[in-house]
């Protein structure tokens, strides 16, 4: 009788024991980090055609460089962000790197087996998808954002809603920022709604 106890609490404490590291079991994202960011973008990049803003069409990925680069040079894909056409819009103008903005807004990084999707990091929209009826866009002024959104945003038009995907040397770099970590690629939806040059305020919410 106490062997057949004996046993059964073994099998229960190992059956626990199972349970437990089913429930706790953590993959580490940030693994090689630096180099699954790079095959990331190499990927990205490599679904480019031979398209622009005007050219691309919803669903088409095309990629603009840096505007701090000089576009008569050759450069690799980290000095180039690549944009995917959701929707396009029907204002005509461009922001320019003086002017102010309203977007909507969602950042995430590289897709890791934690966060199929890619893990938020900020957002102006709460909602699952984008819905400029019920969500509310965020001002900036174009200087004051990171070189590769900078960039994208300098070639939409009011009413474009692109993904850009940004490689880390026009994002944050090689060192973690809050909860991005160093050599993030970043991911965003971007909703372009407003433009104001500079001596005209954006409209009253």
């Amino acid at each position: 009788m106490k062997r057949i106890l004996a046993l059964t609490v073994l099998m229960a404490m190992v059956f626990t024991s199972l349970i437990s590291c089913g429930e706790t079991e953590q993959f580490d994202d940030h693994a090689n980090w630096q180099d699954r960011n790079s095959d990331f973008i190499s990927g990205i990049a490599s679904q480019c055609g031979d398209l622009t803003p005007e050219t691309a069409v919803e669903g088409q990925i095309f990629r603009l460089l840096s505007y701090k680069l000089d576009n008569s040079k050759q450069w690799g894909n980290g000095s180039y962000v690549y944009c995917k056409v959701l929707n396009k819009g029907t204002g005509s103008a461009l922001p320019h790197f003086t002017d102010s903005i309203r977007i909507n807004y969602r950042v995430r990084l590289m897709p890791t087996d934690n966060y199929k999707e890619g893990q938020v990091i900020d957002r102006s929209f709460m909602t699952s998808s984008l819905d400029p009826k019920a969500n509310i866009p965020s001002s900036f002024k174009v200087s004051s954002l990171i070189e590769g959104a900078a960039t994208a945003i300098m070639n939409m038009h009011c009413g474009d809603f692109w993904i850009v995907y940004i490689p880390y040397g026009l994002g944050y770099g090689t060192s973690s920022k809050n909860n991005i970590p160093g050599y993030s690629t970043l991911i965003y939806e971007i909703n372009l709604t407003e433009i104001a040059v500079p001596g005209q305020n954006l409209s009253k919410r």
